[in-house]
């Protein structure tokens, strides 16, 4: 005798359809029908949690790369980008032309010492912030180290630049006087070097380096671009 059976194949995570079953057996029908039960049923009783603890695997193997990522990005104190990942996407886009920013806070070992790393940190999470809010949306924004941080902007020249880099220094200015309920009162100072063509980062940030250098020397709370 012959006995067709038709089995969902929603049942076993497919998007729909069935399966058509021909079967030839010479047990009588409710022998036969038991035996069907088992042996269609019982997979699909296994297969069901199977399938559930995949997907939960998988959640959980997905989650773990995109925290890796994550922290492989971002800076895990200010959330801007971190050193390497920053000085990799500002490489890919040095075609572009435009400006690299290197920036640093003006007497943050002060800030540590007079008040303790925990104001320290709150500071540089200011600093991240403004830096973030300030600089344009094309812009990347980085974390180097420590106090020092650093900004690039695609495509723009001379002028645009350096409105950018006198708005973060304003703006530091008026979200750097209380920070953590302390009185810090501060300021940035900038280092600004243009890419050229054939520029390579390393170049930049020696440029944009020496800039910096000069702001602190002549008085911090400015901005000190460096021609080739």
């Amino acid at each position: 005798m012959i006995y067709a059976s038709l089995i969902s194949l929603v049942a076993m995570s497919c998007t729909g359809g069935f399966v058509h079953l021909v079967t030839y057996s010479l047990l009588p029908p409710p022998e036969y029908a038991f035996a069907m039960l088992l042996a269609v049923g019982l997979p699909l009783i296994i297969a069901f949690p199977i399938s559930i603890l995949a997907l939960r695997i998988v959640k959980i193997i997905t989650d773990a790369v995109e925290r890796i990522e994550t922290f492989v990005k971002f800076d895990a104190l200010t959330g801007v980008l971190a050193r390497s990942y920053f000085i990799e996407t500002a490489r890919q886009r040095f075609a572009e032309g435009g400006a690299l920013l290197l920036i640093d806070a003006d007497h943050f070992k002060r800030i540590n010492d007079t008040h303790g790393h925990d104001v320290g940190d709150e500071a540089l999470k200011v600093i991240g912030s403004t830096l973030s809010r300030t600089v344009p949306l094309e812009g990347l924004v980085g974390r180097i180290g420590g106090e020092e941080f650093a900004v690039f902007l695609p495509g723009v020249a001379h002028t645009e630049a350096h409105r950018v880099a006198a708005a973060i220094c304003a703006e530091m200015r008026r979200s750097g006087k209380v920070v953590a309920g302390k009185p810090l009162e501060m300021t940035l100072s900038i280092g600004l070097a243009l890419v050229e063509p054939g520029s390579t980062v390393a170049i930049i940030l020696k440029r944009a380096d020496d800039g910096l250098y000069l702001a602190k020397a002549e008085g911090r709370d400015r901005v000190v671009q460096i021609h080739p």
